[in-house]
């Protein structure tokens, strides 16, 4: 007699693998651990990966013109400034307790502190300094996402490998080409863009510096890439957080990883741009290959604008009118009504921020009309302003009840960026003022000084590595071509108290 086998016994030793070869032969290699995939057509050339692998890999120093190499000195100034500035911040400072708790090989220096961790955390925790403050630099002419973050894979690969200044140049520009043609290439549905740009970007720009060939640095990309699309609700929910900062500065740390992981040899798929399951058909929902597959035309960092307060984009040509207004001789407590127009992109990029209390630091610096108020009220927007102490202020609460935001469609059709606006105030006698601002202070439209950056540097940066460390910090990286490695620069870049 034969001996009965329990059901659970006869599933787990081919009871299922008899049962789906009867149903018939496809389901019986499911069964089996073969799934069973429709064919592919046949790929006819390189892929999205490889031809932007193939132009970064053959892009060198002496490709950029004059140009773009002071240009991209000035974002290396106002960038180190934002990331020094930013040291102290409390997300900064708990990533840091956990990195220093993990313990690391000293390859890299984090920016501020003295300290040096391992490659791809220095990237970490540099990327999340550079972004904390909302001061660093935005992408002109497109959604204005942040390229500057890539400066953390730059300079900790560079410090990492011992390379020149020309080598940081050189690798800051190339992540400015990947990460806004990735902007440029991409559709927008339910990605935080920012974050999947500096992916790709961080990623290229570390791979390219590490000397990877083509295939290398397509590789790396596609490590990244695969392993992290981050969600839009890291900036959209019922109120803004530290991940505001914290989801790029994650991308940064993958993208660094990953270059790491590629120079080491492990493979991943080249389709993961433009294949059947790729970033362009179920991410972006489609792709403009033609802007990633060459690099043609100027360097993508010329599109670059600098942030002249440490706040949201959209609220920049609003500071700049409310303080044209204050030149003018209005006072906060003269002021009977505000009307600020803005742009349909503008308008709807602050409309989530205009129906709940402000809670938090990121929707303080997020507040076009807390912005507003703080410059009327004070004749400044400074980085306290973003503590808890100041945005719950009852005089600038009270001023914001008197602002009303409008959507004006024609101010970008009138000539203004989309971050442009113009401010009506209708003062105590019933009298108005008005105040246009096509185009915000910072951009390339409205170019700021070569005194203006060098005072937003300082003011970053004295008091946290003292002010005589800030003026040679400041002469070697707008002389950082030509400098034979980065040693000197990062030994500046050191806290006059020491920070945990």
């Amino acid at each position: 007699m034969v001996e009965a086998i329990p059901r659970r016994q006869f599933m787990r030793h081919g009871g299922a693998g008899l049962l789906a070869a009867a149903a018939g032969p496809a389901l019986a290699q499911a069964a089996a651990g073969n799934e069973v995939k429709p064919a592919r057509a046949k790929r006819n050339g390189p892929t999205v990966l490889e031809d932007m692998g193939t132009w970064v890999a053959a892009t060198r120093y002496e490709d950029l013109p004059l140009a773009t190499v002071l240009k991209t000195k000035a974002l290396l100034l106002d960038t180190f400034g934002c990331a020094i500035g930013a040291v102290d911040g409390k997300p900064v400072k708990a990533l840091r307790s956990v990195l220093r708790d993990r313990g690391g090989s000293p390859q890299a220096t984090v920016i501020g502190t003295g300290w040096k961790t391992s490659c791809d955390e220095a990237a970490f925790v540099n990327a999340l300094q550079i972004r904390y403050l909302d001061f660093n630099d935005y992408a002109a002419l497109g959604y204005p996402h942040h390229p500057s973050i890539n400066l953390a894979a730059a300079l900790a690969v560079a410090e990492l490998k011992s390379l020149s200044g020309k080598d940081l140049i050189l690798g800051l520009t190339i992540g400015y080409d990947v990460h806004i043609r990735i902007r440029d290439a991409s559709q927008r549905t339910g990605f935080d863009m920012p974050s999947i740009e500096a992916q790709y970007a961080s990623a290229a720009c570390a791979a390219r510096l590490l000397g990877l060939d083509a295939r290398g640095i397509a590789n790396a990309m596609a490590i990244a890439a695969s392993n992290a699309n981050t969600l839009s609700e890291v900036r959209a929910g019922d109120e803004l957080t530290q991940a505001k900062g914290a989801a790029e500065a994650m991308a940064v740390r993958l993208g660094t990883f990953a270059a790491l992981l590629s120079r080491a040899g492990l493979q991943y798929p080249l389709t993961i741009m433009d294949g059947e399951f790729s970033y362009g058909a179920l991410v972006s929902r489609g792709l403009k290959e033609d802007l990633l597959r060459t690099r043609t035309g100027d360097f993508q960092i010329m599109k670059s604008n600098f942030k002249m307060w440490p706040s949201i984009g959209t609220s920049q040509a609003p500071i700049a009118a409310a303080l044209a207004l204050r030149d003018k001789g209005v006072r906060a407590e003269n002021v009977r009504a505000v009307r600020l127009y803005l742009s349909s992109f503008g308008y709807s990029q602050q409309r989530g921020f205009l129906d709940h209390a402000i809670n938090t630091r990121e929707h303080a610096d997020h507040s076009a009309p807390y912005c507003v108020a703080r410059a009327i009220i004070d004749g400044d927007v400074r980085i306290e302003d973003f503590e808890e102490r100041r945005f719950r202020d009852p005089v600038a609460l009270a001023f914001i009840e008197k602002i009303k935001v409008v959507e004006d469609p024609a101010l970008t059709s009138k000539g203004s960026d989309i971050l442009g606006c113009y401010m009506e105030v209708t003062l105590a006698d019933g009298s108005t003022q008005r105040v246009e601002m096509p185009y915000p202070p910072g951009t390339i439209q409205n170019p700021a000084t070569e005194r203006e950056l060098d005072a937003k540097f300082h003011d970053l940066a004295d008091a946290v590595i003292g002010k005589a460390n800030a003026s040679r910090a400041r002469d070697l990286i707008l002389a950082i071509d030509r400098a034979p490695d980065l040693g000197e620069l990062v030994a500046l870049l050191k806290p006059l108290t020491r920070r945990l």
